[in-house]
């Protein structure tokens, strides 16, 4: 167990990431701050990763075991066992700056309507090659309404937490972090934003788990999420339609470019002499 109650416990859920689990818990030994402890939560990973995490010795490690549930229920079950009354929230392969849990403090100490603190990131492939970044405005519910206007790294209160009664542990599919954005700031909290690059967020492979939830599952989540949250998308009724009408309009700016590009005009070329023939045929029957 926790060996005492620290200002910070730093939940980090795991699923395979034995590669990099060691790399993420040296950006938090690095902090600036230092009154933290660690709840990893090993998410029914592969055989190496737990032999990678059996050798993890440190009084402010604690490890937890469960069958796969998924990062909202690793969250949760993290959070739930942790005393602090700050929680920080990373991925096993992401990683942070020396100096993040020392600004975030202070603005969660200094701002008792902001519930959680994040900053804008790096995004990289590999041994740390940036590819872009990403700068989320933070904010109040309005900015939270058609997208996430964080990233699922933060330092948050764990009192918001228990709030919204945690994470949605039915969104396996990714898209859980911008709910549990929604559920605080629905409830009046704000989201700081820190507007520097002190967050590295990783892409393993393009199967990752946030490109399966952008390809496979967008549609449902967000279904599930605008139904969930209906009373506060009512609340907002002109703000959908703004939306939807400019979702309308750049659906149809699209099609129009698709439909002049170069691409497009050599497959129709293409498949003309092919519908052609089949004409003929429907013709001759």
């Amino acid at each position: 167990m926790l060996k005492k109650i620290s200002k910070v416990t730093v939940v980090i859920p795991c699923f395979n990431d034995g590669d990099f689990i060691e790399e993420t818990l040296n950006s938090v030994f690095k902090q600036t701050f230092q009154d933290f402890q660690i709840i990893i939560v090993d998410d029914g990973s592969n055989k190496s990763t737990k032999e990678i995490l059996k050798t993890l010795k440190d009084d402010r490690i604690h490890i937890i075991t469960q069958n796969n549930r998924g990062p909202s229920s690793a969250r949760n079950i993290g959070i739930k066992n942790s005393k602090s009354e700050y929680i920080l929230i990373i991925d096993s392969d992401d990683t942070f700056e020396a100096s993040f849990l020392e600004k975030a403090m202070v603005i969660l100490n200094d701002n008792p309507q902001i519930g959680g603190v994040s900053s804008h990131c790096n995004i990289f492939v590999n041994k740390n090659k940036i590819i872009s970044e990403h700068r989320p405005k933070g904010g109040g519910v309005t900015n939270f309404l058609f997208d996430n206007n964080s990233v699922s790294f933060a330092l948050i209160r764990k009192k918001i937490w228990e709030e919204v009664g945690g994470y949605d542990q039915k969104m396996i599919h990714g898209f859980e972090d911008w709910e549990f954005w929604i559920a605080i700031t629905k409830k009046g909290w704000k989201v700081g934003m820190i507007p520097e690059l002190l967050f590295n967020y990783r892409i393993k492979n393009k199967n990752s788990v946030d490109k399966n939830a952008k390809m496979n599952y967008r549609e449902s989540n967000l279904s599930y999420i605008y139904k969930k949250h209906k009373d506060i998308y009512a609340n907002h009724f002109t703000d959908v339609v703004d939306f939807l009408s400019d979702l309308a309009s750049r659906n149809k700016r699209n099609e129009i470019k698709y439909k002049t590009s170069l691409d497009f005009r050599i497959g129709k070329m293409i498949l003309f002499p092919l519908r052609f023939i089949k004409r003929l045929l429907n013709n001759n029957k």
